[in-house]
């Protein structure tokens, strides 16, 4: 064999199994056809997050303005695309020296399976490893809608060479990346976002309390919402791309409407990235594409295993991090099991919201007993001194012995706060460890003890719950 483990994918599941590969003795090599880093890196978390960078100041101007800072904000799209390669780029770099300073082979190619030993790149070299890693990850899925070849409608991978902010734009999507992108583009400075989603809120795979948190908030930034409704078709009309919405099956939405914009984002969701890897041969189990794993990602195929986004899981970086982590320690003699109730949900908006575990709906549903608590935001003194006490703090707790099920978090600093109760999960906390815990004063993490309190009524700084 020529490697202990062979990597196929350098994303976030691939790159770091390869450094625990090396961290654990086994020699390691990652194919990659593409960039490491993965999308993530490159056409992902990344490039947005170095674009929502640039909202905050504008979004904030008029706050700072108040706090007696008189700020003037101009937009130069060139140069904040450029800064985003170049961040882009310095993580790009910093993968690579991480993998060559533990003697992580880096091999660039498609693989494509000969046998479960054994992969051949590019039609001509093979590697052979004890145990294969499939991590190649998703790719965007365009849903079935007349004209959505047409020039002007983009996936997610169009934001990142924008030439021009559009003057108006309709995003199919009403998800994390559909909410950032709106987020994005209407400040700065389309003059009109419209957000189309299927279903009858925003964020539907998360509580209820966000969907409603994240439409109030997009609302005032002047964004338009328009839920229980499909594009079912686009074509190019004198003012750009027209689209013809019809009401979701089994609403009550009004009838057809059309309307006409520059541009169209489609975030409707990914698929999974396996054409042409050769699994099926092998014996490996599919669903709709997704690579069948149990917790250990283990596929049916003893010698291979599969990490990421690609065995459909979790479609998240750090997901798939530990994932990858995982796949590489169960292969050199661990048991470890993945745990997705333990990893957060994140919609890095303006404010933002998180989640992770269960919220009250869910614990409901799996028959639990529970009991929450809320912290109006408003009530934090360090929220108000930021000037912006939008958003709460809520706790579900098991009812009996009040161990920490989940939370949710809308506001500020939610994608740090967050982490701090998946950790308590992790550790089986409840709510009474989480009032003993000494949070600083003043800080947003001290919302995290009012709302544990609040689970039994007690939060100090709290006259009445009023976030449902």
């Amino acid at each position: 064999m020529d490697y202990d483990i062979c990597i196929i994918g350098g994303g976030p599941a691939g790159y770091l199994a390869g450094i625990r590969a090396a961290q654990l003795g086994a020699t390691a090599a990652v194919i990659e056809m593409d960039e490491l880093g993965g999308v993530c890196t490159n056409r992902g978390c990344i490039p947005t997050k170095s674009m929502l960078e640039v909202v905050t100041p504008i979004l904030s101007a008029a706050r700072w303005n108040d706090m007696g800072l008189e700020v003037h904000t101009k937009l130069n799209l060139s140069q904040v695309l450029a800064r985003t390669r170049d961040v882009v780029g310095y993580i790009r770099a910093g993968i690579q020296s991480l993998l060559d300073a533990r003697g992580v082979h880096v091999i660039r190619g498609k693989a494509k399976f000969v046998d479960r030993f054994t992969v051949r790149i590019n039609e001509r070299e093979t590697v052979s490893a004890r145990f294969m890693l499939v991590a190649t990850g998703s790719i965007p899925a365009l849903p079935p809608i007349d004209g959505i070849g047409l020039d002007g409608v983009v996936t997610s991978d169009g934001m990142f060479t924008l030439q021009q902010v559009p003057e108006t734009v309709a995003i199919i999507g009403g998800g994390a990346i559909g909410i950032e992108y709106a987020t994005i583009l209407k400040a700065f400075g389309a003059r009109k976002v419209v957000i189309i989603e299927f279903m009858d809120r925003l964020l539907p795979l998360m509580d209820p309390g966000l969907s409603a948190f994240e439409k109030v908030m997009l609302e005032d930034a002047g964004i338009e919402v328009v839920l229980s409704s499909k594009a079912a078709a686009l074509s190019a009309s004198n003012k750009g791309i027209r689209m013809d919405l019809q009401p979701s099956p089994g609403t009550a939405q009004a009838g057809p409407q059309k309307l006409d914009v520059d541009k169209v984002f489609v975030v409707t969701g990914r698929k999974p990235n396996t054409g042409d890897l050769g699994l099926e041969p092998l014996g490996i189990s599919l669903s709709k594409g997704w690579i069948d794993v149990n917790m250990a990602m283990r596929t049916g195929v003893d010698s291979i295993y599969a990490a990421g986004d690609v065995n459909g899981i979790r479609l998240l970086a750090h997901a798939a991090f530990h994932q990858g982590m995982i796949a590489v320690e169960n292969m050199l003699g661990a048991r470890k099991v993945f745990e997705p109730v333990l990893v957060p949900s994140v919609v890095y908006s303006k404010p933002p919201v998180a989640q992770v575990g269960m919220d009250e709906t869910a614990a409901q549903k799996a028959g639990m007993d529970v009991k929450t608590g809320v912290f109006d935001l408003a009530g934090s003194p360090m929220a108000l001194v930021h000037g912006d006490p939008s958003g709460f703090v809520k706790i579900v707790a098991e009812k009996k012995y009040g161990l920490v099920l989940g939370a949710s978090i809308a506001g500020e600093s939610a994608y740090e706060l967050i982490s701090v109760i998946a950790a308590a999960m992790a550790g089986e906390i409840t709510v009474d460890e989480l009032r003993r815990t000494v949070f600083a004063h003043p800080s947003l993490s001290e919302s995290i003890a009012e709302s544990a309190w609040a689970v039994d009524g007690l939060s100090q700084h709290t006259i009445k719950n009023s976030i449902p």
